[in-house]
């Protein structure tokens, strides 16, 4: 580091003390100004949820497969279809029931009482269903028994397709702000 002949080390020390303070400064105000603008706050929290919702399907996903096991089944049979689709499906609804109040009180802040809120909630788990039965159930066993791909990475190749799916289904029908 170049010095300069009429600066002290403890001037230069002080200096350098004191960019770094406004750069930090610079940093955080950018931070806040991103956090300010609904779009980016909204498209935050729900990448926050998204990803909460999605280690919550995990969770119940691979518990139950765990200890349910369908490796110990001959591949295709009904009784290792029935483990896998059956922990799909509670992981499912485990997690659709946390993504929408997350997304309704969180994400698009919506408002709605009563009737709308249950018009939301029917359009809610309707999207979702229909993301269910796209990506983890058709998709799923495609990869799974045509394609020869693992449970494991499968789940996880479905679960950010529905994210994506899911979120412009939020975005654009169940929670559109209406214009004013």
């Amino acid at each position: 580091m170049m010095s300069w002949p009429h600066l002290t080390p403890g001037a230069m020390t002080a200096i350098r003390f004191e960019t770094r303070k406004v750069n930090r400064d610079s940093m955080i105000n950018k931070i806040r100004s991103f956090l300010n603008n609904d779009k980016n706050r909204e498209l935050l929290t729900y990448l926050v949820f998204g990803a909460l919702t999605t280690l919550i399907s995990w969770l119940v996903y691979f518990g139950l497969t765990a200890i349910l096991k369908p490796e110990n089944y001959i591949d295709g049979s009904s009784a290792q279809r029935l483990i896998l689709h059956g922990s799909q499906w509670v992981s499912w609804i485990i997690s659709m029931l946390f993504a929408f109040f997350t997304n309704k009180h969180y994400v698009f802040k919506s408002t709605q009482k009563k009737a709308g809120a249950w018009k939301e909630f029917f359009q809610f788990a309707s999207a979702r269903l229909l993301a269910y039965f796209i990506f983890d159930a058709l998709l799923y066993d495609a990869f799974i028994y045509l394609l020869g791909v693992d449970h494991r990475i499968t789940k996880l190749i479905m679960n950010i397709l529905v994210v994506i799916f899911n979120y412009f289904a939020s975005k654009l029908v169940i929670f559109k702000k209406k214009r004013r």
